[in-house]
């Protein structure tokens, strides 16, 4: 009786065996091999405003003790509930990832984001999260300040006044010339009577009409 029981539990042991060593086999695959260290980011946020229209590049350290695989930015413009995503390339050899997002992604009032890094046994990490995310501040770009109207009637002014004064001096002295030649005009005569006068006692009188420009 005790044997029938025994042979009844070893049986029951082989066939507990048979069922779940397929599933543990499954189980022990899909685990890493050895690999659970996740990547590490690092990530240095915007701290300026940016304008509107301009662009902006992301960048982040990524470093893993055995290989990272890929490195994912998450973005979108804030007050919008789904993120893109774009692939952030390798520069070089370095542990540096970037991204450039254009003018159609810096819009008002900004952007938030979130970084995934990836190694080659699967691990991630996340640096922000989608419900707390990064930002930066996107404004309008600056307009030049136009002048004032009265700035502008006054510096017209001043120049129709610089333009005005050279002419104004230059009549006045036109009309001292003309006064300078009439001067003489008159001594040149008076002298002239004055001589004749002298030889046949017959004084006679001139007139010399001098016209000038007028003012």
């Amino acid at each position: 009786m005790r044997n029938h029981y025994l042979r009844s539990f070893i049986a029951l042991l082989l066939c507990v065996g048979f069922i779940y060593t397929p599933i543990l086999q499954a189980a022990q695959l899909s685990l890493p091999s050895g690999d659970l260290v996740a990547p590490e980011v690092s990530h240095e946020v915007i701290p300026d405003s940016l304008e509107a229209g301009s662009s902006v590049q992301i960048k982040a350290t990524v470093t893993d003790n055995v290989g990272v695989k890929s490195v994912t930015l998450f973005y979108r413009t804030k007050g919008e509930e789904e993120y893109k995503r774009i692939t952030m390339n390798r520069i070089g050899e370095s542990n540096e990832y970037a991204v450039t997002l254009g003018k159609q992604d810096l819009v008002e009032p900004g952007i938030e984001y979130y970084i995934q890094a990836m190694d080659l046994a699967g691990n991630s990490l996340l640096h922000g999260y989608s419900f707390s995310p990064l930002a930066v501040n996107v404004v309008a770009p600056a307009v030049p300040k136009a002048e004032a109207p009265e700035a502008v009637a006054e510096e017209e002014a001043v120049g129709e006044t610089i333009r005005e004064e050279p002419k104004a001096e230059k009549k006045k002295s036109k009309t001292w010339i003309w006064i300078a030649l009439g001067a003489l005009a008159v001594g040149a005569i008076a002298l002239a009577a004055g001589g004749g006068s002298g030889g046949d006692g017959d004084g006679n009188t001139g007139t010399v009409v001098i016209s000038g420009p007028s003012p």
